[in-house]
């Protein structure tokens, strides 16, 4: 459902590190995981995480207990595709909480010197945050630069969430997942050298807080982008083999992931072993990175099954 229009605050009130979680110097560095079954909404009630557990996607960060009586961070898994980076978060809240402060910040240069310094504890410099499905560009010293948005499926930057916002009110939940959009294009005026899309690299660092409470937030999560791994055409969820299972996948992806080529594929497969995907090591964060475009991210690698 499409979310209600709601205000963004333009400036961001800081806490007094004494009240913030330590979370360390040290970064957390996520392994690359290239997936092809996260869906974010949709999903039947009751299912809308079984995806990420069936996807065998590791937690990557296990927040402590320590924002008792508003949103409590647990564990944190990443993912990617071409589209979207996926996001996921649980909570240590036995019972449903609104999630309408739940914020990402995603320091896309990995440097903490630059960018909005997040509950200001100098641990990351935002270049790009998000507040629930909401994005908007940051900047050293500014919380909101203001700057509309363009990219995703929605148009405007925003990602897919679950839980939603509904008529009701904002998200409420025991937990939180993101689809975020790649393509995400901050619209800098000509003047400022924009527009530029906000993820230029594939690696970047990101935390997930709240300032509700005692304030609560992750670890500084690295992740560098993952590309698809080496297949046999017709292996459409990517588990080695050539089933009935991908030929479920092409069915429900008919028209929109895949085509008919696809279904040529599948056939002509079908039954055989897929080729051993190739597995890269995760490059340091300080390491060298390579400049990626829009089209590299969004529309030159294999076909992908579409968040819906």
């Amino acid at each position: 459902m499409t979310p209600l229009v709601r205000r963004l605050p333009t400036f961001f009130v800081a806490i007094s590190a004494c009240c913030i979680p330590s979370i360390g110097s040290a970064q957390v560095i996520a392994p690359s995981f290239y997936a092809t079954t996260i869906q974010v909404q949709g999903e039947a009630p009751g299912t809308e995480f079984d995806d990420w557990t069936n996807s065998g996607i590791t937690v990557v960060d296990m927040d402590p207990l320590d924002n008792p009586g508003d949103v409590d961070f647990a564990n944190v898994q990443v993912a990617n595709d071409d589209e979207f980076l996926y996001i996921r978060v649980s909570t240590f809240n036995a019972t449903p909480i609104s999630l309408a402060n739940v914020y990402l910040g995603f320091d896309t240069d990995q440097d903490k010197a630059t960018g909005f310094d997040v509950l200001q504890i100098g641990e990351i410099g935002s270049e790009l945050g998000y507040q629930t499905d909401f994005p908007f560009a940051q900047y050293t010293g500014i919380f909101n630069l203001g700057l509309s948005m363009t990219g995703g499926p929605i148009g405007n930057g925003g990602a897919l969430i679950f839980p939603s916002w509904t008529e009701a009110g904002p998200p409420v939940g025991i937990g939180y997942e993101w689809a975020v959009p790649l393509d995400v294009t901050i619209q800098f005026p000509p003047a400022l050298g924009g527009p530029k899309l906000a993820f230029t690299q594939p690696s970047f660092n990101f935390v997930i807080y709240t300032d509700q409470g005692l304030a609560d937030i992750t670890q500084v999560i690295s992740y560098t982008l993952a590309t698809p791994p080496a297949g046999t055409p017709g292996d459409f969820d990517l588990d080695n083999d050539v089933d009935g299972a991908d030929f479920l996948l092409w069915q429900q992806g008919f028209g929109t992931t895949y085509d008919a080529a696809d279904l040529a594929d599948w056939k002509a497969n079908f039954g055989l072993p897929a080729a051993a995907p190739v597995v890269s090591a995760v490059p340091e964060p300080g390491s060298a990175l390579l400049a990626i475009g829009g089209a590299a991210i969004i529309g030159s690698m294999v076909r992908r099954r579409k968040a819906s």
